[in-house]
């Protein structure tokens, strides 16, 4: 066998890092310097949802709606996205990643959050055929 037991205890040691707190111990610079180096990576997963939802939106509204009430169907989509919504944003605050640098960052990627799933219900609704 090839790797050392000492090895198999850093990559455990490095799993639990990453799941347990933030403050990280001295000797791990080059982890911190890494960090750094994605200073955008909130506003980056912030356009890349906000770029998915675009195409989505064309694909779901380009032929008309098939439902009785369109209105009603896209509140009750707007209304589930924001519920799950919340539930990503709370596991990601339990999980301590939800830390933006400003408000507005937050803003962006709560939004951009809520507009991808809401039109991930869309899509599903409209275009399963399962619900019409």
């Amino acid at each position: 066998m090839s790797r050392n037991i000492f090895d198999i205890v850093g990559i455990v040691l490095d799993a639990l890092d990453l799941l347990g707190s933030s403050s990280a111990p001295s000797w791990e610079t080059k982890k911190t310097a890494k960090r750094k180096k994605s200073k955008y990576l909130m506003e980056w997963f912030s356009a890349i949802f906000t770029l998915i939802s675009c195409v989505l939106l064309f694909i779901v509204f380009k032929d008309p709606l098939l439902v009785q009430s369109p209105f009603q169907t896209v509140c009750i989509a707007i209304l589930i996205g924001i519920v799950f919504t919340f539930s990503c944003c709370f596991a990601l605050y339990l999980l301590e990643f939800f830390y933006f640098k400003s408000f507005f960052s937050m803003l962006f990627f709560c939004t951009s959050l809520i507009l991808l799933w809401t039109v991930s219900v869309l899509f599903l609704y409209l275009r399963s055929g399962l619900f019409l």
